[in-house]
């Protein structure tokens, strides 16, 4: 204990947070072995980390913000991307947590901190995974049996996957809080996040590490293989069609395999980032501890951070019918900013719209004449009267009328979707 207050800030950490001398139990003495990091070191995860965070919480915000700014965007696939949405930026957020004791080298936030950072990583880990497990159910089922009505994903059946993905992922991250015994939530690499304790010696712990491994990436894992397999077998055996009818259904066909391939690469962004993590957990359980150091458990925890702010952005920018939406939005936002500009009255356009949603003028360049009367008054002087003399005088004033802009609203009369349609 002595030998830890001098190597570490210790009284950085009280003066600054609600570290306490008891934490020192959720730190596993294979950490204990290796000498304080760098402070350039936490400042650089803790710059990257806020990056990512911003990044991937705008993101994030995003995709929530247009699933319930735009009905046609509803759909019960997309209410599965926003499960995965909602998860990312929980994940994301508690980065908070990493980046203050970054600041301050270390555990500042103590023991409430690290089991936050613990339980929330957990829970949106799980979450994550299990909902991408859905979605390539959900898209197995529109590409590959498209007329088996049974198998529909419907509203109801969306709030009742995310309902169970949601009691599935926490059950496995309650546990180690409520500290029955197998496994808790300790530090890891720099002192500074928390996560299952996988290097633990106790046999429950290992076993609660692989139980959890198994249920949170090898079952998921193999629902997404064996459906994306079929799916990649239903993409080679498209055929074109030419009649007219068919032919629309065959574009929607094509729409959804395109979306498949788009889910099978958010899907490999997101195997490629928790892989390392998951070969470290599974080095700690089999006892390879030495191939484990600080710093290759750090990197590996970022990626997994990387995924969670790439993921909106990749749905974005892969999905027209998402960024017609945006750009609807914007277009609206632009028309509004121009009706100020040009002085037009609150409700102007709205009482000019024609039947297509446009506003149209007859004229472009109008000239009005008004009928105006003048009166003039003289006075006249005769020796010691004053004679007052009238007249009345009319004439036309022109007034030319500025060319005004039309706003389109075509736009709207598109039927739009996002990402996953049904």
């Amino acid at each position: 204990m002595i030998d830890f207050k001098t190597k570490y800030p210790v009284n950085l950490w009280k003066d600054h947070g609600l570290y306490t001398d008891d934490y020192i139990k959720l730190i596993n003495s294979h950490w204990l072995k290796f000498m304080p990091p760098n402070p350039t070191s936490h400042y650089v995860l803790g710059l990257l980390y806020t990056v990512i965070m911003v990044f991937g919480c705008t993101g994030n915000s995003l995709v929530i913000f247009m699933y319930f700014k735009c009905r046609s965007l509803q759909t019960p696939a997309n209410m599965l991307i926003i499960n995965l949405a909602v998860s990312d930026f929980i994940m994301l957020a508690k980065a908070s947590v990493f980046i203050y004791n970054s600041y301050y080298l270390g555990p500042a936030l103590g023991k409430l901190g690290c089991q936050v950072c613990g339980f929330l990583g957990g829970l949106t880990g799980t979450v994550s995974i299990m909902t991408l497990a859905a979605i390539s159910l959900d898209r197995y089922y529109v590409i590959v049996c498209p007329l088996k009505a049974a198998v529909k994903t419907t509203k109801q059946r969306a709030r009742i996957w995310i309902g169970l993905i949601w009691i599935y992922g926490f059950s496995f991250s309650i546990v180690p809080v409520l500290d029955l015994g197998y496994s808790r939530y300790v530090s890891e690499g720099y002192l500074t996040s928390c996560s299952f304790d996988y290097l633990s010696d106790n046999d429950q712990d290992k076993r609660f590490i692989l139980v959890f491994f198994t249920a949170a990436w090898c079952i998921p894992f193999t629902i997404i293989l064996y459906c994306y397999v079929n799916i990649l077998m239903a993409v080679w055996m498209t055929t074109e069609i030419v009649t007219s009818r068919v032919g629309q259904q065959e574009e929607k066909r094509k729409t959804d395999i395109r979306l498949g391939y788009m889910v099978i690469g958010a899907l490999a962004l997101w195997f490629v980032s928790w892989t390392p993590y998951a070969v470290v957990a599974l080095l700690g359980v089999f006892d390879l501890k030495e191939y484990i150091s600080p710093l290759s458990s750090m990197i590996p925890a970022l990626f997994c951070k990387a995924a969670s702010c790439t993921d909106p952005w990749f749905y974005a920018i892969t999905h027209p019918r998402f960024k017609k939406e945006l750009m609807k939005l914007l277009t609206k936002s632009k028309s509004r900013k121009l009706v100020r500009n040009y002085g037009m009255k609150k409700g102007w356009v709205g009482s000019h719209l024609n039947k297509n949603g446009s506003v149209d003028f007859d004229n472009c360049l109008k000239t009005e004449y008004k009928e105006e009367n003048t009166t003039i008054f003289m006075l006249e002087s005769d020796d010691n009267n004053l004679h007052c003399q009238g007249s009345t005088s009319g004439h036309k004033t022109e007034s030319t009328k500025e060319p005004e802009t039309k706003f389109t609203a075509s736009a709207s009369q598109e039927t739009l979707k996002y990402m996953l349609p049904s």
